[in-house]
């Protein structure tokens, strides 16, 4: 993917800005992909945020800095991941097994979009999951799956599409706790899009008021030409 111009970039702000969290993953993927937004919707997660991984690139990120707050000591702890990891991990798919537990052989499929949609849609945790099991469940001989069963399931989801949930060891720099932290490609990426989007507005908005030009004229700027006006502007009202 090329990277993403000013005006895409705002365009697709707008799009994203009125989704629900659940659903902003797809919107940023699809802005990476000339796919059918519903063949997209139908892919594990972990393919789905391969795209989002490619609309970072595209923003001209590299590696992926985050930060997390200790449970313990409540402080920021910033941590890195590299992107060329990710990618490595979300081609360590595999097929899904059935699952064997509690005398249960239990046949699933990945989660998709569309799974994740319909349980955040409950509002409630121990619901949601509740969702995402009878939705991802195709078959399970036996009766309804007890607690144990529902953890192997899980587990083995985990496995098979590994980039679907991405879990980074994080050493606290103030109390020095160890601990895991879940960083979402999709939440991490759409801050990117947003920060990015808020300074092309101001961008914008400040080339306005200086030039009298229109939305469309200041996006068709490239990048070092309209922060060479926006310096010359700055130098002005000094």
């Amino acid at each position: 993917m090329r990277d993403l111009s000013a005006a895409a970039t705002l365009d697709l702000w707008q799009t994203a800005e009125e989704l629900e969290a659940a659903e902003r993953p797809l919107a940023l993927a699809a802005s990476a992909s000339d796919e059918p937004i519903e063949e997209l919707a139908r892919l594990p997660l972990g393919r789905r945020d391969a795209r989002v991984l490619e609309l970072h690139a595209a923003l001209g990120g590299r590696a992926l800095e985050a930060t997390a707050a200790c449970p313990a000591c409540g402080e920021p702890a910033e941590f890195e991941v590299e992107v060329d990891a990710l990618r490595s991990r979300g081609r360590r798919q595999a097929r899904p097994e059935p699952v064997e537990a509690c005398g249960l052989v239990v046949a699933w499929r990945p989660p998709d979009s569309t799974d994740v949609a319909a349980a955040a849609a409950t509002g409630d945790q121990a619901a949601a999951e509740r969702v995402l099991l009878s939705r991802c469940v195709t078959s399970s001989h036996g009766g309804e799956l007890p607690a144990e069963a529902r953890t192997a399931v899980a587990a083995a989801m985990a496995e098979c599409d590994p980039l679907a949930e991405v879990l980074v060891d994080v050493a606290c720099p103030a109390c020095e706790t160890v601990f895991v932290a879940d960083l979402d490609l999709g939440s991490f990426v759409w801050a990117e899009v947003r920060a990015r989007a808020l300074r092309l507005l101001r961008d914008v908005d400040a080339l306005a008021r200086a030039y009298g030009w229109t939305e469309a004229e200041v996006l068709a700027l490239d990048e070092r030409r309209r922060n060479a006006y926006l310096e010359l502007v700055r130098e002005g009202a000094r």
